[in-house]
């Protein structure tokens, strides 16, 4: 599957992420997405029911990659009385597969056993 940053920015409402970024960022989440849903998804989406939900967890996964290369291990961080913090209770593949069951949690997409047909199985 392939997202392009025009699909990110006109569909998705995306604005985090700068284009030169969009390609390596996008590549990373597709990788992630193909291994959530054991392959499901690798390839041409399009026609598919789920595919612009899947281009969609794409995006949102994108921008959390985007803001932990940001974040570069940092838990908390001051600026002259700004600060920020970030919440490290949950992992960063846990975040992501929480966008991929929220968008796709309802396909079969991540079903991660074997279907039986005709009982031979």
């Amino acid at each position: 599957m392939e997202v392009d940053y025009t699909f990110y920015v006109d569909t998705y409402g995306g604005s985090r992420i700068p284009e030169p970024s969009w390609d390596r960022l996008s590549q990373k989440a597709v990788q992630r997405l193909d291994a959530f849903t054991f392959g499901r998804c690798a390839g041409d989406c399009e026609g598919e029911p789920w595919c612009n939900s899947a281009k969609c967890a794409v995006c949102e996964m994108a921008e959390i990659l985007l803001a932990d290369e940001k974040r570069d291990g940092k838990t908390s961080e001051n600026n002259d009385g700004y600060a920020v913090s970030f919440d490290t209770s949950k992992s960063l593949s846990s975040l992501l597969y929480d966008v991929v069951r929220v968008y796709l949690g309802n396909t079969g997409l991540l079903y991660a056993g074997v279907e039986c047909h005709d009982h031979q199985c």
